[in-house]
């Protein structure tokens, strides 16, 4: 499908895998999108982030997975932290990371693990204290004047030793431990990034910045020239290939490229070694350049869109730059991760209740990997509905929460939405990265958008508040509303989703009829349930439901899979 004002390309099918005669994880890529393949299954990982702090013990690992699990993930992104894996040099702790596997295996869930290592969110805070008192053997970065910041030097060889071996003894554990692959992708580092100064202003830092720029750089930008990032194809300049402000400008922006090729030879290391011992995916994540902020106002030399091309140069071992959104602008800020040679995977967003719409918007218009509210366990399951105190529910209680999860119309945005792509999954990952499937994201801002099928239908999808007659349709502001469509075969279609009202019309016709002209009408249309691939009518409908044929729709406040049929006459 396409929106009205471009055409979508069928991307040719490329899967590249690592090899199948070892049992892991692997990362599989179809064009622009990939996806995880864990136990030889695809998979998406429809997830969610953990707190920082909320999987540290083996008492809240059980409460939250349980919780996790009845909320509709597959998928759990957990921290696992340096301090707690070697508290003391040299001497290994890994109940933290079996209890984690545990937990996860008793409640179906996938693990993303996120590990804490030198640095977290910029800062060495998960660093073990025996690390942070030596600063002689584990020096740290240093401002223009001298002074020295919490954060770990990335070019200390004693730094990223340290780091290696732990993060080693995480994937040896895994490797001997993790027979059902309950661990499907791995997160080296966190929101890596110089706060405070552009780059580390330290003696060492100072005399390579001021040294000719690594020949394996420069060689990768000229051999990628046709295919760099804009930002970076404005920045390079070929002719200098002296040191880093004769090659990239004499200005700040020249010391974050710098500091991004110090972050990322760093994390090469790390992941190589780590890969070396148990080969599955690897990713990074970023916090976001935003706000009008320059580089050390926001954490510089991170994996960020514009500086994609330093990252996949010095950091091979790394498949995805996965993006951490907290600011406005949903949309673009995907579109902007979403690149020719990087796969949307969201590790991180805001928690809140339009995720809903958004975890939709990102599967079906971006093919995404995954999508993962940050904080996840502090959501609810159910909305809070007039007459029933859902908010008492006890949660341990496994009886009442699968009584409760046939009560869709209770469940919170976020669950029922979860429901509705675990349910399609099959249907959405067959069609990744092709113009079968479709997305819409609608706003108060913007409340209509058009589609054009592969059959040449055009579907417009409106705001379901534009029927006029639903609660709420009268108020100033609209939530966001959001559906998938899923092209089955010709004009056969599934749609997924909320708050859309979906018309169709022949994509050639013109608007004054002429003789001999089709219309398109609405042949069937039902409400679906699926299960194991195959779906199974749960209503017919036909008459008001369908406003007698005019159109589809999924009120706001429901979340619903609709199989529809169009014809022509």
């Amino acid at each position: 499908m396409r929106h009205n004002s471009h055409r979508w390309l069928l991307i040719p099918i490329l899967f590249l895998s690592f090899s199948a005669t070892i049992a892991q994880p692997k990362l599989e890529r179809r064009g622009s999108t990939a996806r995880i393949v864990a136990n030889d299954k695809p998979m998406l990982m429809i997830g969610g982030e953990m707190g920082n702090s909320s999987a540290s013990t083996i008492e809240d690992v059980s409460k939250h997975f349980k919780h996790l699990r009845h909320l509709g993930l597959n998928t759990v992104l957990t921290p696992i932290s340096w301090e707690l894996i070697e508290p003391e040099e040299g001497k290994f702790d890994m109940s933290t990371l079996r209890n984690i596997l545990t937990e996860a295996q008793k409640n179906d869930l996938k693990v993303v693990l996120l590990w804490f290592g030198v640095w977290k969110n910029s800062m060495s805070c998960y660093a073990p204290e025996w690390f942070k008192r030596d600063t002689k053997r584990f020096p740290r970065a240093h401002t223009a004047d001298g002074k020295p910041v919490e954060e770990a030097s990335s070019l200390s060889r004693n730094v990223l030793e340290a780091d290696k071996k732990a993060f080693c003894k995480i994937m040896e554990y895994l490797r001997d431990n993790d027979k059902e692959q309950t661990v499907i992708m791995v997160q080296v580092e966190n929101e890596i990034g110089m706060i405070e100064v552009p780059r580390d202003y330290s003696a060492d830092a100072t005399k390579l910045y001021q040294s000719p720029v690594p020949k394996t750089l420069s060689d990768y930008l000229d051999k990628n020239k046709r295919s760099l990032h804009p930002y970076m194809s404005e920045k390079y300049n070929p002719k200098g290939k002296n040191t880093w402000a004769e090659t990239f400008g004499n200005d700040i922006y020249a010391e974050e490229i710098f500091q991004t090729w110090t972050y990322a030879t760093y994390v090469q290391e790390i992941a190589s070694a780590g890969r070396d011992v148990y080969d599955i995916p690897m990713y990074v994540n970023v916090a976001l350049n935003s706000r009008g902020r320059k580089p050390g106002e926001y954490p510089s030399g991170g994996p960020l869109a514009h500086l994609i091309d330093i990252w996949h140069a010095a950091a091979p071992a790394i498949d995805v730059l996965g993006v951490d959104i907290y600011d406005k602008g949903y949309e673009d800020w995907v579109a902007k991760y979403h690149l020719h040679n990087n796969p949307l995977f969201i590790p991180e967003i805001r928690l809140e209740d339009k995720d809903a719409m958004y975890a939709l918007y990102a599967f079906g218009h971006h093919g995404a990997m995954g999508f993962c509210p940050f904080s996840i366990e502090d959501y609810p399951l159910y909305s809070k509905a007039e007459g029933n105190d859902w908010g008492n529910m006890d949660l341990s209680q496994d009886d009442q929460l699968n009584a409760f999860s046939a009560k869709t119309e209770n469940l919170s945005p976020l669950a029922a939405s979860y429901r509705l792509l675990r349910q399609a999954e099959p249907y959405i990952l067959e069609r990744q990265g092709s113009d079968d499937m479709e997305a819409v994201l609608l706003t108060n801002d913007r409340r209509e958008q058009d589609l054009i099928t592969p059959d040449g239908i055009r579907l417009t999808v409106k705001h379901s508040y534009s029927l006029g007659w639903e609660p709420g349709a009268k108020e100033a502001t609209w939530p966001e509303a959001a559906c998938i469509i899923i092209r089955l075969q010709k004009e056969d279609y599934l749609v997924l989703g909320s708050g859309v009202v979906i018309t169709y019309t022949d994509a050639k016709a013109e608007k004054r009829w002429k003789k001999g002209d089709k219309r398109i009408g609405l042949a069937k249309c039902e409400t679906v349930d699926i299960e194991g691939g195959k779906m199974s009518v749960v209503r017919h409908l036909s008459g008001d439901q369908t406003h007698q044929g005019r159109h589809i729709r999924i009120p706001v406040g429901q979340f619903e899979i609709q199989h529809f049929r169009l014809y022509r006459y």
